[in-house]
């Protein structure tokens, strides 16, 4: 599940961006919006201001790409499932 939110300092609540990544996961470089520096990708972030430990604030639920994908199969099934037994009976 890929989750995206806030990037907040425990100690001073400076918020140093956006992180969007699977839930649970350390907070790397990797997933901050935008892109801190050329460093490593898989640096822990620190604050931007003080350098202290970060946190992810009001985590919120982001669905991927291959999901909506799956969402839009499947309606489309549905709608067809649905539409068919009409045909069949506008047919008779």
């Amino acid at each position: 599940m890929l989750v995206k939110g806030d990037v907040k300092c425990l100690h001073c609540g400076f918020i140093s961006g956006q992180w969007l990544g699977i839930g649970g996961a350390p907070i790397r470089a990797r997933g901050m919006m935008p892109v801190q520096g050329a460093g490593d990708p898989e640096a822990l972030v620190r604050c931007g201001r003080c350098h202290g430990p970060v946190f992810l604030d009001e985590p919120d639920v982001v669905m991927s790409a291959s999901r909506v994908a799956r969402v839009r199969r499947m309606r489309a099934q549905l709608e067809a499932m649905e539409g068919a037994p009409a045909e069949v009976a506008r047919a008779a």
